[in-house]
C-alpha cells in the first residue's frame, strides 16, 4: 500500500532537503580548503626546489672562487715563510668567521619563517566563526 505524501512523522522533504543542502555546503567548503592547501603545498615545493638549486649552485661557485683566491694568496707569499703562516692563519680565520655568521643567519631564517599553511588555517578559522555565527542566528530565530 502506498503512503500518501502528506502523512508521516512530520519529517517531510523540507528536512531532507535541508540536510542535503547542509552537507553540500560542508563538502564545498572542505573542497575549497583542500584546494587551498594543495595550492600552498605546490607553491612551497616549487620554492623549496628553487632555494635548494640556487643554494647548491651558489655554494659550488663560492667554493671554487674561495679556493682559487686562497691558492692565489698562498702563491703570492710562498717564498716568505713568515707571511706564508700569516696568510694560512688569515684564511682559517676568514672561513671560521664566515661559518659562524652563516650558522646565525640560517638559525634566524628558521626562526622567522612563516607558519606552515597559515592561509589555510586562517580560512578554516573564518569558516568556523561563520558557522558559529550562523548557528547562533538560527538558535535565536527558533526561540519563541
Amino acid at each position: 500500500m502506498a503512503v500518501p505524501e502528506g502523512s508521516g512523522s512530520g519529517a517531510g522533504p523540507g528536512l531532507f532537503a535541508s540536510i542535503r543542502s547542509f552537507w553540500s555546503v560542508l563538502v564545498a567548503i572542505l573542497y575549497t580548503r583542500l584546494d587551498l592547501v594543495t595550492a600552498e603545498l605546490e607553491d612551497e615545493a616549487i620554492r623549496l626546489v628553487k632555494v635548494v638549486a640556487s643554494g647548491f649552485i651558489s655554494v659550488l661557485c663560492f667554493h671554487a672562487a674561495f679556493f682559487f683566491a686562497m691558492f692565489f694568496l698562498l702563491a703570492l707569499v710562498w717564498d716568505n715563510p713568515e707571511l706564508r703562516l700569516l696568510v694560512l692563519g688569515l684564511i682559517f680565520a676568514i672561513y671560521l668567521i664566515a661559518g659562524v655568521v652563516l650558522v646565525f643567519v640560517a638559525r634566524n631564517l628558521l626562526r622567522n619563517r612563516p607558519k606552515f599553511l597559515s592561509q589555510t588555517l586562517a580560512e578554516l578559522r573564518r569558516d568556523v566563526e561563520s558557522l558559529r555565527q550562523s548557528a547562533l542566528v538560527k538558535k535565536e530565530e527558533i526561540k519563541p
